[in-house]
């Protein structure tokens, strides 16, 4: 389908992109490796003027999926499924400071003459002018993901990775370095590779209606808004919001299963790997 088309899946790609290559079968290739980069982040959506509300995207968890089509002659090789843990990771410091505070004290004495010409002396502690103080600092490092990943299948059998922040409320960045850790190894099947068309792999980000967090939903004009409530029927912002993103999505050829269900499934993003 043309409208399906990668360069259309791009009605978020604040909140999520994604890119996936592979190197190019051949006769003598029959066994790649499938890269996939994907980055989350917050998108400020319904800038457009036929809007009726403005709001913040991102995602709290999401999963990617690699999606091997049913008649493509294609496998993956189990033995090279990525099952560790991202190594991009972030660092935590926490800084202790302990304060010790200590006087100075001296002795003074003095001489006292008496009258009779008799001396009389008299000494003791006096408390000097100044405070002096010293303090300690202890710096606790630790290593934090700042994605964690895990890997399973869907229902359906494909391979995916379910995506967590590590230490934020929200998905932020790369789960891995694309480049250095490829998600698995493709099999070409075909029993001659010089014939026919080479096959291909679909690799999508997926995500709950529950795991989107919509913020900040602002009202742009009181009388489109009016006129838009009046007409679809919205109760509310949040619903407004969430149809925005359902026409969004589904102009793109995107799929949104029940967005107004707070365990709707919906695509965010869907790219063929492409050979290089």
């Amino acid at each position: 389908m043309a409208m399906n088309s990668d360069n259309r899946r791009r009605a978020f790609a604040d909140v999520v992109t994604i890119d996936a290559w592979h190197e190019a079968f051949t006769e003598e290739t029959s066994k790649v490796d499938l890269h996939a980069d994907v980055v989350f982040g917050t998108a400020r959506v319904g800038g457009e003027m036929e809007a009726p509300v403005r709001f913040r995207l991102s995602v709290k968890r999401a999963e990617i999926v690699v999606i091997i089509p049913e008649l493509e002659p294609v496998s993956v090789d189990k033995t090279s499924v990525s099952r560790d843990s991202p190594e991009l990771e972030g660092r935590l410091t926490e800084i202790i400071e302990q304060a010790t505070h200590a006087s100075a004290e001296g002795i003074i004495s003095a001489q006292v003459s008496a009258s009779s010409g008799a001396h009389a002396s008299v000494s003791g502690k006096a408390r000097a002018a100044g405070d002096f103080s010293k303090s300690k600092k202890l710096e606790v490092s630790e290593t934090i993901q700042l994605i964690l990943a895990t890997q399973s299948k869907t229902e359906d059998g494909h391979y995916r990775w379910l995506m967590e922040p590590g230490n934020s409320s929200v998905l932020k960045g790369r789960p891995w370095d694309a480049a250095k850790k490829p998600r698995l190894k493709l099999v070409d099947c075909r029993s001659d590779r010089g014939k026919g068309i080479p096959p291909t792999v679909r690799v999508e980000v997926r995500c709950r209606r529950e795991d989107l967090a919509i913020e900040d939903i602002e009202i742009k004009d009181k009388k489109l808004w009016e006129s838009v409530k009046n007409r679809i029927g919205f109760k509310n912002r949040l619903a407004a919001a969430e149809s925005y993103i359902r026409d969004r999505l589904t102009e793109e050829g995107l799929q949104v299963k029940n967005i107004s269900d707070v365990f709707g499934q919906i695509t965010l993003g869907s790219t063929t790997a492409q050979p290089v």
